[in-house]
């Protein structure tokens, strides 16, 4: 089948997106079936897939019992939006020097009286960004499980020296950058999301929290995976939306920089050969070729048990299904081989 040569016209979405041929904007349409094909072998608890290229969805496919409207859960990718908030907290002005700012100034009175007195007192919002706290990583299943998220990300001793090199990576430590966040902008992450990048974009997505009310930054996030692919774009497009920046140039260079260099930083993973992702736990995707004007999101079938709210109380908790055989490198090894020759 032909495919329709570049360059393309550039595409956003309105209230809903617009879809377009593969071949239409140049991608290879046996690939993305083969790619499509992969995502969604047995075992594999697919439950969306959906790529876009040229800001139009060139591919969009859901289990038998999910559509556009079902939820997905980010798990991690989560993490990549607390990023994209701390950004937007800097592009406000509410946020200044990152070296200078220090994570114990923006922790609540209650938490961070125990941090004043010792080492962690030092330990800066970049830090806290790149992976270089020194704080000890706690077990991702009790940070889960903690009534009081944040309490328990605080209550942290240190295993070296804050700044001196590059630590593990840790759930917790992006439970305090929500609180930053929080500090910041005095309004949760949830509701700074929504007035911030949602409004913008038309991004709307539901934060899960712990039983005394501090949002989950570190995971759980709750929307349609169009609207994620919504916040995909944003960032393809390097933080701009439809004229105008929502969130800078400079911090989307800043945050994406590492990732681009092959490195996790700022909450976001390398996607070789010249991307960058969000990742999240049981194979949540979201895939981002800026060069390409590409978005690859695959998200697993989700399921909220308890009584629907999102609040980790009275046995609430979200579920996704690990998949048996599929890898996030192959999938996206399969998508790409849909560009043309000199892409790839």
């Amino acid at each position: 089948m032909a495919v329709t040569p570049g360059p393309f016209a550039t595409a956003w979405p309105g209230a809903e997106w617009r879809s377009a041929t593969p071949q239409s904007q140049g991608l290879c349409p046996d690939a993305i079936n083969r790619a499509l094909d992969y995502a969604f072998d047995d075992d594999n608890f697919t439950g969306a897939v959906l790529i876009a290229r040229n800001g139009l969805l060139v591919a969009e496919q859901y289990a038998d019992d999910r559509d556009k409207d079902s939820l997905a859960t980010s798990w991690s990718v989560a993490k990549s939006v607390t990023s994209a908030l701390v950004g937007a907290a800097v592009d406000d002005g509410l946020l200044a020097n990152l070296d200078e700012e220090t994570v114990v100034s923006f922790l609540p009175d209650a938490h961070a009286a125990t941090w004043r007195e010792s080492a962690k007192a030092d330990i800066t919002v970049r830090q806290l960004l790149t992976l270089r706290t020194a704080l000890r990583t706690v077990n991702a299943g009790a940070l889960y499980a903690a009534a009081d998220q944040l309490a328990f990300s605080v209550d942290r001793g240190l295993v070296g020296t804050p700044g001196e090199k590059h630590y593990s990576y840790s759930n917790a430590d992006v439970m305090l950058a929500g609180q930053v966040v929080a500090t910041a902008t005095g309004m949760a992450a949830q509701h700074y999301l929504g007035q911030r990048i949602g409004a913008a974009i038309g991004f709307t997505g539901e934060w899960w929290e712990d039983s005394v009310g501090h949002v989950l930054t570190y995971c759980c996030l709750d929307a349609t995976p169009r609207d994620f692919a919504r916040f995909g774009l944003l960032f393809a497009r390097r933080g701009a939306w439809q004229g105008a920046q929502v969130v800078s140039a400079d911090w989307w260079a800043a945050s994406t920089a590492p990732a681009l260099d092959g490195e996790y930083g700022y909450y976001w993973w390398p996607a070789e050969p010249d991307g960058f992702a969000a990742i999240g736990l049981s194979s949540q995707l979201l895939a981002i070729y800026p060069d390409d004007d590409l978005v690859v999101a695959r998200f697993s079938r989700y399921t909220r048990l308890g009584d629907g709210v999102a609040v980790r109380a009275r046995g609430n908790r979200h579920h996704t299904e690990a998949p048996q055989d599929f890898e996030n490198e192959a999938f996206l090894e399969r998508v790409r081989a849909a560009l043309p020759a000199g892409s790839r």
